[in-house]
């Protein structure tokens, strides 16, 4: 009897695992299955996650868990655990959400307009309402005890600097502290990232980890990593990730950053009552993440000899260059361009 089939009856007595079916992943070493089952009841399906990151020994549960359970009590549209199975193996089994995720839902032709508009309402709202969300509310949970602070900021600029910025996607890297004018420059931006007001960030926040599920309801995933961060990183990741552009309009752009504007004002009303510093924030997140999403996929290449996300890197630097025109910082934008060409 297989792991699944013991975790599966232990939710529904006497069902059966009657086929697995290993599901797609990203840039994660996390793992998938989708599980059909049989029996008295159980849902048709259930997905099952392997979590390969070891879990601290005082640590009461995994943190996809604990972030879950709080999540889920906030109110927010996450996917149900039905079990949770050995903290070394971290073995969970998941509510099966399908496979339309907000992306496909609105590349696709048959969507309708106001369909759409609904979707990206709706994931305004849940982004400002999580920047919203009352700290005190959260202290069991782990997002709360972990900060996209300055240190973690310097890390993943050095990594923009050794990788994002080297000669050759092939390598070698270079040093991060080869390059004072780049780095002097880089951190400036980390600084204004860091001055944002911290709020509760999913980190990942997507159009591919946001599904539709059979009932049109928005749904999120792969929020384990969830932490304090910026408040508007998590909006500048949703509207400029690798393809959003495909989907993404400039101006279905400019109306979600207003109607996360007016969302957070319900939930917060003493964040960004200046819609400039709103703006340039947002700039400056796009402008941070984009830079760091090019450092982390030439890492991939350089280091893994995994080249699947090259293609991304130009669209995701024509989207670090809008950013700097915003934050007119023509002196980053000149010595971006001088060290690579993605930036040109």
């Amino acid at each position: 009897m297989s792991n699944w089939t013991h975790i599966a009856r232990a939710c529904w007595g006497g069902v059966e695992v009657v086929s697995e079916a290993p599901l797609a992943g990203d840039a994660s070493h996390r793992s998938y299955v989708r599980l059909h089952l049989q029996g008295p009841d159980c849902p048709p399906s259930a997905i099952g996650m392997v979590l390969p990151e070891p879990t601290a020994e005082d640590a009461p549960e995994l943190p996809f868990v604990n972030v879950q359970r709080f999540l889920a009590a906030s109110g927010t549209p996450v996917p149900q655990i039905f079990a949770a199975r050995d903290r070394d193996l971290g073995l969970l089994l998941l509510e099966d959400l399908g496979d339309r995720s907000l992306a496909a839902t609105l590349l696709d032709p048959g969507t309708t307009a106001g369909e759409a508009s609904r979707l990206l309402r709706e994931t305004a709202s849940l982004v400002a309402r999580w920047a919203g969300l009352d700290p005190r509310q959260g202290r069991d949970c782990v997002a709360y005890g972990r900060r996209h602070d300055e240190a973690l900021i310097r890390r993943e600029l050095d990594m923009v600097l050794s990788h994002g910025l080297a000669p050759s996607d092939q390598g070698p890297a270079r040093s991060p502290n080869s390059d004072p004018e780049a780095r002097e420059a880089l951190s400036r931006l980390g600084t204004q990232l860091a001055s944002q007001p911290q709020r509760l960030m999913h980190r990942d926040f997507h159009a591919w980890n946001l599904h539709v599920d059979p009932q049109g309801k928005l749904r999120v995933i792969d929020f384990q990593d969830a932490m304090l961060g910026p408040a508007t990183y998590d909006l500048a990741s949703l509207c400029t990730d690798r393809n959003s552009r495909e989907f993404m309009t400039p101006e279905r752009e400019a109306t979600l950053l207003e109607q996360f504007a007016e969302a957070l004002a319900a939930s917060d009303p003493t964040l960004y009552k200046d819609p400039g510093l709103l703006r340039r924030d947002y700039a400056t997140s796009v402008a941070f993440r984009t830079l760091r999403v090019i450092g982390r996929f030439r890492f991939l290449a350089i280091e893994e000899a995994n080249g699947n996300y090259l293609r991304y890197i130009p669209t995701m630097a024509q989207e670090t260059r809008r950013a700097l025109e915003v934050l007119g910082d023509q002196n980053l934008a000149r010595i971006l361009a001088d060290r690579s060409e993605y930036f040109a």
